[in-house]
């Protein structure tokens, strides 16, 4: 998520995760999408970040055993429901490589029109809660008031001024509201908007702002505002035309946005992933040619500091035999141009990146889940990627979820039979728990720095709107609290 340092630097983190064996035809995807990754034994299992690259975002649990016509299901942090049908695995080929070269990438513009969505009021009326003494809500609504913001999404400009897109009740049925802090989430404000009235309930959105009026909601179509979010534009990206076309991972810094978008072409992966861009105070989007996963694969996450952007992809190819999973890395030193970077994450795991200052960045390599647990390696560079060295590993216990940095810490979320976040505040060398969460493994869908001090996610699922919670920190990850957005 973009979020800024005490310095300037802005600590972006979406999810990232990819590529995995599994006997799966057509990928079922109900609301949010994202790929997990391959694992030797071809048993396709559940771990973290697997909501971004398909189009759209699938209920966050599953675990799917690679057996035809059969699925399991687990509760997880951060998973998607895929229906084993035929056999196909899904793998990563270094071949797929032979474009990641070093080179400087050029910019192809894309204009695409867009169409208002509405007109909004000039204010919010309060939404009515009907409700009677013999009708039980629904699991949909369950937990939901017209007085409160169950948030999927949170997003900060400074340390005071920050938004909050979620669940909500009108009337009898859910919607999707949004609200704002102007004191660092102590208080919230309705925003007055109609727009958010044909964004689906059941899908998970995710809410960026650049700026105090540029900013953007993406899943499985791209919204923007210039207005501080009193009218949203749907934006007719060339890339998300496609029925399973989904954005992936957005985040934005200096002027800049970026979105990683899965076109939803090839049936088992919906890739391509192709990275697009704009201006922040326009809809004017490109696509960058060369940041691509290839014909198949999955969107990964995207990272920025101090005017640095960061991004990891999974590249992917069907096989009937075999898997193997790898990762790319991309760096934008000018918000403009970007180049190949190496990673150091073995090839039978994968990388997700974490931007802490423009030289200092994390790489988090996930591999080896067994009940309850994953494998986690971590590494830091001090050079802008040039080397890195390996640093102590993460707590074993949970799937890994996400990783965000700020320049004095990083932060890893996992769940499993609980959520957690694991945080050093050493560069890497050594690992606290900072947070549990006692909940089946419900996981966090968010997790990003404002500044060295303050940080902020989103915990729980969409399917259970009661499990929303937005959780901040204030002293730079050592203790989390809920937070509740109960705008006036």
């Amino acid at each position: 998520m973009m979020v800024g340092d005490g310095s300037g630097a802005g600590v972006v983190d979406a999810v990232g995760v990819v590529t995995f064996a599994a006997q799966a035809g057509r990928m079922a995807r109900s609301e949010i999408n994202h790929p997990r990754r391959a694992i030797p034994d071809r048993d396709l299992l559940c771990s973290a970040s697997l909501r971004r690259a398909m189009s759209q975002r699938p209920p966050r649990v599953g675990c799917y055993i690679a057996e035809p016509k059969r699925w399991a299901e687990r509760s997880i942090g951060m998973g998607m429901r895929v229906r084993a049908v035929g056999v196909a695995i899904l793998c990563v080929s270094t071949g797929l490589l032979a474009a990641c070269s070093s080179h400087t990438d050029s910019f192809r513009p894309v204009r695409p029109p867009t169409t208002p969505l509405s007109t909004p009021t000039p204010t919010p009326p309060p939404p009515t809660v009907a409700a009677t003494a013999t009708s039980a809500p629904s699991p949909a609504t369950t937990g939901l008031t017209g007085a409160s913001i169950r948030p999927e999404s949170v997003t900060f400009v400074s340390s005071d001024d920050g938004w909050v897109l979620g669940l909500s009740m009108c009337g009898h049925a859910a919607c999707l509201r949004l609200a704002k802090t102007l004191d660092a989430g102590r208080t919230w404000a309705w925003v007055s908007t109609e727009s958010l009235s044909s964004l689906s309930v059941s899908a998970q959105w995710e809410l960026r702002f650049a700026d105090s009026e540029d900013g953007w909601i993406s899943g499985p179509r791209l919204y923007s505002t210039h207005d501080a979010g009193r009218v949203w534009t749907r934006i007719a990206l060339a890339g998300l035309e496609a029925p399973n076309s989904s954005v992936g991972a957005l985040e934005a810094a200096d002027g800049r946005v970026y979105a990683e978008v899965a076109e939803g072409i090839e049936p088992n992966t919906l890739g391509p992933v192709v990275l697009f861009g704009s201006r922040t105070d326009s809809d004017a989007w490109y696509s960058v040619q060369s940041v691509t996963t290839g014909p198949a694969g999955f969107a990964g996450n995207i990272s920025v500091a101090q005017g640095v952007f960061w991004l990891s992809l999974h590249p992917a190819i069907v096989t009937p035999q075999d898997s193997e999973s790898l990762s790319t890395l991309y760096r934008s030193v000018d918000g403009i141009t970007w180049r190949s970077e190496p990673q150091p994450c073995p090839s039978h795991s994968v990388a997700t990146v974490a931007a802490s200052t423009a030289d200092r960045v994390f790489v988090v390599c996930a591999d080896g889940l067994a009940a309850g647990s994953e494998g986690k390696t971590a590494y830091r560079s001090d050079n802008g990627g040039a080397t890195y060295a390996a640093v102590a590993d993460p707590p074993l216990g949970g799937d890994f979820e996400e990783v965000s940095a700020a320049s004095s810490s990083v932060s890893v979320a996992a769940s499993s039979g609980a959520t957690e976040i694991y945080t050093s505040f050493d560069g890497g060398l050594t690992w606290l728990t900072t947070l549990t969460i006692g909940d089946a493994g419900l996981g966090l869908s968010e997790l990003g720095f404002t500044t060295a001090s303050q940080g902020v996610a989103i915990h729980g699922q969409t399917d259970y709107p009661d499990s929303l919670q937005l959780w901040m920190t204030r002293d730079g990850g050592r203790q989390w609290l809920a937070v509740p957005v109960n705008p006036r």
